[in-house]
């Protein structure tokens, strides 16, 4: 559940919590409605402006600035602008490509205002790109089987430093070594016109003019998936690119993935034990309960609300564990897993696509009762983890935000 699909609910916004990833609602009871979100968050939807006579399409949001050309080309960018940090997306092939406003639904089901670029990747493999709170998110639509497992594009950069370290991601830091993370660069997920995704796709920088931090992505298909006799076309390629603020800690932990680091900025979460990194649970907090003035005795529910991206061929539950040791968003992995309680703090059954809440009220009445006190069992720090518990499973959650659905905790307050 986004900030638009709130608004459209007709609740009336307040400004008793303010923070830039919590939205607030009064409602009709005189209770309040608090959705605090994985990252910051707009406070409604993302418009496009321009015309087919303009020189650029453009949206301002409470973050980013974009504009995108009616031609892009190499001297006419895709520019992304946060709060000062600047990105240029160009053609890869140094060519001339149409821009063309539209509304489309992109590959997990969401209706939104993109550019297209005609054959931006090739010939007859269009891009279409929408803006999002940091930046952009392209998906390049494939109709057959391409002749070539690669797509480039290119970007332009400030003086930054890649970190290659996560199979998910190309972090993009201003030092490197234990720099500030300051752009992202998503790896792609493959989805077919039947919703069967495919998530072993790769992203590498393949070229970079140091003078003008120009870089060249090159996302790799899988071709297996492609010449699957199941997989049916088009098949769409979603990723993103985008500057980087403040996220809410949360990370996967995945059984086969050994010493590979990198899932807390990740934009997916796999659940089950049939995922192609193995098992796979996710720990989540919220840290902004630690600065939030809420007395547990106020909060009449809580509910975790997450997004089911494709449907499932048979129903799997999924529940919610109470964490009783810190952990690390960045550091943990399988092997180094926190303790955490053995009977569920809630469960959903998940099937189709959707939204799903699990309530973890008298979860979060405890961690708020405990603020403050120095190793208790139950709290902020040490918060929940989710994970399926029907055998065989494989579920794709929404992580990251950048133009997916954003994952957010629901509070009623009196």
């Amino acid at each position: 559940m986004d900030a638009e699909e709130q608004t459209a609910l007709g609740y009336v916004k307040t400004t008793s919590y303010q923070a830039e990833n919590i939205i607030s609602y009064e409602q009709e009871d005189g209770t309040t409605r608090l959705f605090l979100f994985s990252a910051p968050v707009e406070e409604g939807p993302l418009s496009l402006q321009g015309g087919e006579s303009n020189a650029a399409f453009s949206c301002d949001a409470k973050f980013t600035n974009i504009t995108f050309p009616s031609l892009l080309h190499a001297d006419a960018p895709i520019h992304i602008s946060t709060l000062g940090q600047p990105i240029r997306i160009f053609p890869a092939d140094q060519e001339e490509h149409a821009g063309r406003l539209m509304e489309r639904t992109n590959a997990f089901g969401q209706k939104r205002q993109a550019v297209q670029y005609a054959d931006l990747f090739g010939k007859g493999i269009h891009g279409y790109c929408t803006p999002t709170s940091f930046g952009v998110n392209i998906e390049a639509v494939l109709n057959e089987r391409p002749e070539r497992d690669t797509l480039q594009l290119q970007v332009m950069l400030p003086s930054l430093f890649p970190d290659t370290g996560s199979p998910d991601y190309i972090l993009m830091k201003n030092d490197p070594n234990d720099g500030e993370v300051k752009s992202l660069l998503y790896t792609p997920l493959t989805v077919d016109h039947n919703g069967r995704w495919n998530y072993t796709s790769g992203i590498r920088l393949a070229n970079k003019d140091p003078a003008s931090g120009l870089y060249t992505l090159e996302y790799t298909l899988d071709s297996s998936f492609l010449d699957d006799p199941n997989t049916e076309y088009p098949v769409t390629l979603n990723q993103s690119v985008f500057n980087y603020l403040s996220k809410q800690p949360d990370t996967s932990a995945y059984s086969l993935t050994g010493e590979v680091q990198g899932y807390y900025l990740s934009p997916y979460a796999l659940l089950g034990d049939a995922t192609p990194k193995g098992e796979g649970w996710t720990y989540i907090r919220f840290e902004a309960l630690n600065t939030l003035n809420l007395q547990a005795d106020d909060i009449l529910s809580a509910k975790y609300i997450f997004h089911n991206l494709f449907d499932l061929p048979e129903p799997a539950v999924v529940g919610a564990y109470a964490v009783t040791a810190d952990w690390c968003s960045i550091n943990t992995r399988w092997y180094n897993r926190p303790t955490y309680d053995d009977k569920p703090v809630g469960l959903v059954s998940v099937q189709k696509q959707g939204d799903y809440e699990l309530d973890v009220t008298a979860l979060l009445r405890e961690m708020i009762k405990n603020k403050g006190r120095e190793g208790a069992k139950y709290s902020v720090q040490n918060s929940f983890l989710i994970r399926c518990d029907t055998p065989g499973s494989n579920i794709l959650l929404a992580s990251g935000d950048n133009g997916l659905y954003s994952p957010c905790l629901e509070l009623i307050m009196k």
